[in-house]
């Protein structure tokens, strides 16, 4: 490149580059010619001249797009030498400048997925271009898998909930991302798991599109990743990932439910409420009263001459659905509004639903040691 023409770009001058135009009417030209080259759009872009540097995308639509001797383009080198603002000013003018890829195949996304000092721009970056999120890396990874494998918490728990907001209509998405496999096999999970890091592993599980028993290149699900691990500290990973949890598109079924509640009559919502109260009273009840042909203390209740006293005919199970469903505590409070009522229900996540299912066991429990402790 002419040092003239280099001295306006990192300068800003602006009047200086039209002079040279002036002169050399085909430089930009020559200039493109080359497969691999610093522009002046890359001058600028290091420099910081966002004025000369709109200006030089007006004039040389296809600089943007080309990268130098060091595999970047001049996105990359607004981002990587600390200019978020021009970055923004760049996509402004062409948002599909995100999905230029750099060296190694990163494309910003990848790049600001490293850096949390930059998780401010994902989701930015994610509504300039949502289809971005797809794009691979020649180690075929993802934004997610980046941050996954490089323990970049933050950013991957800011992509994930975008890529449940932002396909929350659409599975096939969130299933294609969320389970996406690397040039090893490796989903997101996979890698998550080889870190050892339970938190991301707890969010991961909590999809419901989350396929925890796909197999690598290895033949390792992310399971058998964990538990080939010599780290001695990892049997929480290992609990949270052989867990079953109700994922948040299971529980979001009650919105459905809430949107037929509002469109009910008073009567209605009055009688529905009565039903909830004694299916969730029968319940308690057949848990911590079992019925006579259920040993309790006297045996008296059953006739069959093969019972044994001691032993139960009936052995009610506590994780079954119905008793689960009532294992949340709904909260029905009718308030009154403009005429109407509206049904709030106040729904626990998967760790408070497991705790009181762990209750109950504990209750089950206490109540066979004391019917053993009688029969002896």
């Amino acid at each position: 490149m002419d040092e003239r023409l280099k001295r306006a770009a990192e300068t800003g001058n602006i009047d200086a580059l039209y002079s040279f135009i002036h002169h050399d009417a085909n430089v930009f030209k020559r200039i493109d010619e080359m497969e691999f080259v610093d522009t002046p759009l890359h001058v600028a872009a290091v420099a910081g001249n966002t004025g000369f540097a709109m200006e030089m995308m007006n004039l040389k639509p296809s600089f943007a797009r080309k990268l130098n001797q060091d595999g970047f383009s001049p996105l990359h080198l607004a981002l990587l030498t600390g200019k978020p603002e021009m970055v923004i000013d760049f996509l402004s003018v062409d948002k599909d400048l995100i999905r230029v890829k750099g060296k190694g195949g990163f494309t910003v996304l990848h790049h600001v997925a490293l850096d949390e000092n930059y998780a401010h721009l994902l989701r930015r970056f994610l509504n300039f271009c949502p289809d971005c999120i797809f794009d691979l890396t020649v180690e075929r990874q993802t934004a997610l898998h980046i941050a996954a494998v490089k323990n970049k918490f933050e950013a991957f728990k800011a992509m994930l909930e975008w890529i449940q907001s932002a396909f929350e209509d659409d599975k096939c998405k969130r299933s294609k991302i969320l389970n996406y496999q690397d040039k090893d096999g490796n989903t997101v999970l996979h890698l998550a798991a080889s870190i050892n890091h339970p938190q991301m592993i707890k969010l991961l599980i909590e999809c419901e599109e989350v396929d925890k028993n796909k197999i690598n290149d290895h033949g390792f699900t992310a399971m058998d990743v964990l538990q080939s691990q010599t780290v001695a500290d990892n049997m929480e990973s290992v609990n949270i990932l052989s867990s079953n949890p109700l994922t948040f598109q299971k529980l979001s079924s009650v919105k459905i439910f809430q949107d037929a509640i509002k469109e009910m009559r008073d009567e209605t919502v009055g009688v529905l409420l009565i039903v909830f109260a004694l299916v969730l009273t029968m319940t308690y009840q057949g848990v911590l009263s079992p019925p006579g042909s259920v040993f309790q203390g006297d045996a008296t209740a059953s006739t069959s001459s093969n019972h044994r006293e001691g032993k139960s005919l009936i052995v009610p199970s506590v994780e079954s659905p119905s008793t689960l469903l009532c294992s949340i505590v709904v909260d029905t409070p009718l308030v009154h509004h403009h005429g109407s009522y509206s049904l709030k229900m106040k729904m626990f996540d998967a760790e408070n639903i497991q705790r009181r299912l762990a209750q109950n066991r504990v209750v089950a429990r206490k109540s066979r040691l004391r019917k053993k402790a009688y029969v002896q």
